[in-house]
C-alpha cells in the first residue's frame, strides 16, 4: 500500500550559484565507502545530472545523497544551503564476540535531495526529498537501488507536472518495486526498504507558499514543523505503514502472510513474514 498526502509550508530559498557541480567521491573513510556501495554512472553523492530525455527540456540538476553524521560535503555541491536543508544519517552497531564489544553495521539508510526537479514549468520550481531505510541482509543495496531509481523514474512520468501529481507518485513506487524484483544482482527476497518521498512545488504567483505532496511505504515518516508563538510543534505528513495495524494485518493475512507481535523483551517491532513457520 502507498499513502499520499498534501500540505502547505513556508518557502525555503535555493542556494545561489550555478547548477553544474563536480562529483565529490571522497572514499578515504570506511563510512564513505559504505555509503557508496553501488555507485554506478552518475548516482554519486553530489554533483550535476541531466533530466531524462523524455522530459520537455533537458537541464542540469543537483542530486545530493545524504552523508553520515560527521561527513562534511562541499557547499558548492549542495542543492540548498546546509542551514536551510540538512541531511544526515547514522549507522547502527551490533554486539561483538566479547563482552562489551560492538561492531559497526553497514549503513542501510539512504536519502537524497534533487533540485531543480522535473521538466521546466513556467512560473514554477520543484524539489524532491527522499528517505529510505533498508532492512535485511541486502537492505543497503535495496535502499540504494530505490534511491537511485525513484527520482529518475518519477521525473520521466508525465503526471509529475499535473496540478495533482499524487497518482504519478503512487505509480512510481510500484514501478520501482517491480524493477527491483527483476534485478538479478540484488537478492531482495528477504530484504527491503521503507520509502518516504516529498515533492515540493513553489509557484511565483504565491511567493510565500510551497505546496508539498508526500508518499510513503513502511514506517519512515515525514513531519512538518508549525510555529505556535515561540514554539515549533511537529505534525505528521505521512501515516506509518506497520504490519500490526488492523488494515495492514488483514491485507497481509489475506495474501497468506503472518504477522508476529512486537518483541517485549528488547522492544523490537511487529514484523510481517511469508508464513508462520519457525
Amino acid at each position: 500500500q502507498i499513502w499520499t498526502s498534501r500540505a502547505m509550508a513556508s518557502r525555503a530559498k535555493p542556494a545561489g550559484g550555478g547548477e553544474d557541480g563536480a562529483d565529490a567521491k571522497d572514499k578515504t573513510t570506511f563510512r564513505m565507502r559504505r555509503l557508496s556501495v553501488t555507485d554506478k554512472g552518475g548516482d554519486g553523492e553530489g554533483g550535476s545530472d541531466q533530466s531524462p530525455a523524455s522530459t520537455p527540456q533537458r537541464r542540469a540538476r543537483r542530486v545530493s545523497m545524504s552523508p553520515e553524521m560527521g561527513v562534511l560535503k562541499p557547499r558548492a555541491l549542495l542543492p540548498f544551503p546546509p542551514e536551510v536543508v540538512g541531511t544526515y544519517s547514522c549507522h547502527g552497531v551490533e554486539p561483538g564476540m566479547r563482552q562489551g564489544e560492538t561492531n559497526a553495521k553497514i549503513n542501510q539508510d539512504r536519502g537524497c535531495v534533487v533540485f531543480p526537479f522535473g521538466p521546466e514549468m513556467p512560473g514554477c520550481q520543484q524539489a524532491l526529498f527522499c528517505v529510505f531505510d533498508g532492512h535485511g541482509a541486502c537492505g543497503d543495496k535495496v535502499s540504494h537501488f530505490a534511491m537511485s531509481k525513484m527520482h529518475q523514474r518519477l521525473e520521466e512520468m508525465a503526471g509529475i507536472t499535473a496540478d495533482d501529481p499524487s497518482a504519478a507518485m503512487k505509480e512510481v513506487f510500484v514501478a520501482v518495486d517491480e524493477e527491483l524484483r527483476k534485478d538479478a544482482t540484488i537478492d531482495a527476497e528477504l530484504s527491503g526498504t521503507t520509502a518516504v518521498v516529498c515533492l515540493c512545488r513553489y509557484y511565483a504567483k504565491t511567493p510565500n507558499t510551497v505546496t508539498l505532496w508526500t508518499a510513503n511505504a513502511g514506517d519512515s515518516r515525514a513531519i512538518i514543523g508549525k510555529k505556535d508563538g515561540d514554539k515549533i510543534e511537529a505534525s505528521d505528513l505521512t501515516e506509518d505503514q506497520k504490519p500490526d495495524t488492523p488494515a495492514e494485518m488483514r491485507r497481509i493475512k489475506k495474501k497468506g502472510g503472518f504477522v508476529s507481535p512486537p518483541e517485549e523483551e528488547w522492544g523490537g517491532p511487529a514484523r510481517g513474514w511469508l508464513d508462520a513457520g519457525p
